[in-house]
């Protein structure tokens, strides 16, 4: 009993510790959505992570010696890091331009009513993708803790993807009075796309033979973070200055 609960606890220490910049991304991927419909999105994201990442703890030595798996993942992530910030792009957008609209009740058009409505599927869908890539190089740790127990490593990750989801709720939460957390979210997604590319078992020993590449790639990643935002930003007041 002693020994399985502390087998528990270090597989919860131990996925706390290493997905703690999943909370950021999943809080930044559901700030856009009402609050009830932020709640469904983070369960239903950590639900399905919960299983996938159940089974990848099984098939992680396997699926980590697929070719360029972790490069294409890397991929996916800064393509989630660039989705991010187009959306709350999109969404001050739709603000600025349906600011003098009311609702049926009469109440002014918040910043997140209409993106919300449509927004759901694609913040579920964000949640998901971005959790399982991002714990890809997780679950070597914690199927190795876990040795083949599955009750074991269930609990444990029910437990700790619990944890991480509050953590979410209480993020997304935050974003929407702290809006530079989502440019955090960006930019933490880009220092992981770098890593994944860099670790690929098939690209990263290509990518060691040219010098300085594990600086550069990490600043490729960032710069097109912040170009991306700044474009957005710049766009945004364009707009904002021909609805005046």
């Amino acid at each position: 009993m002693f020994e399985f609960l502390g087998a528990l606890g270090s597989i919860v220490l131990i996925d706390l510790v290493l997905s703690g910049d999943n909370a950021l991304v999943i809080g930044a991927a559901a700030a856009g959505l009402q609050k009830k419909q932020r709640w469904y999105a983070i369960v239903l994201g950590g639900g399905g992570a919960i299983i996938l990442r159940i089974a990848f703890a099984f098939a992680a030595t396997l699926l980590l010696r697929l070719p360029l798996l972790q490069a294409i993942g890397g991929i996916l992530l800064l393509l989630i890091a660039i989705r991010l910030l187009m959306d709350r792009s999109n969404t001050k957008h739709t603000t600025s331009a349906r600011h003098t609209e009311t609702t049926q009740e009469g109440r002014p058009l918040s910043m997140v009513d209409a993106p919300a409505k449509r927004g759901f599927w694609a913040a579920l869908l964000t949640i998901l993708v971005a959790d399982v890539t991002m714990s890809l190089d997780n679950v070597l740790a914690i199927g190795a803790l876990a040795a083949g127990n599955l009750p074991l490593l269930a609990a444990g990750l029910l437990l700790s993807i619990a944890l991480l989801l509050l953590g979410s709720a209480l993020i997304a939460e935050l974003i929407g009075r702290l809006p530079w957390l989502l440019d955090v979210a960006a930019l933490v997604l880009a220092w992981t796309t770098a890593h994944m590319m860099l670790d690929d078992i098939r690209l990263g020993p290509v990518l060691e033979h040219f010098p300085w590449t594990q600086f550069a790639l990490p600043a490729v990643a960032f710069a097109i973070v912040i170009g991306t935002d700044i474009l957005l930003r710049v766009r945004s007041s364009e707009v904002a200055r021909k609805g005046q």
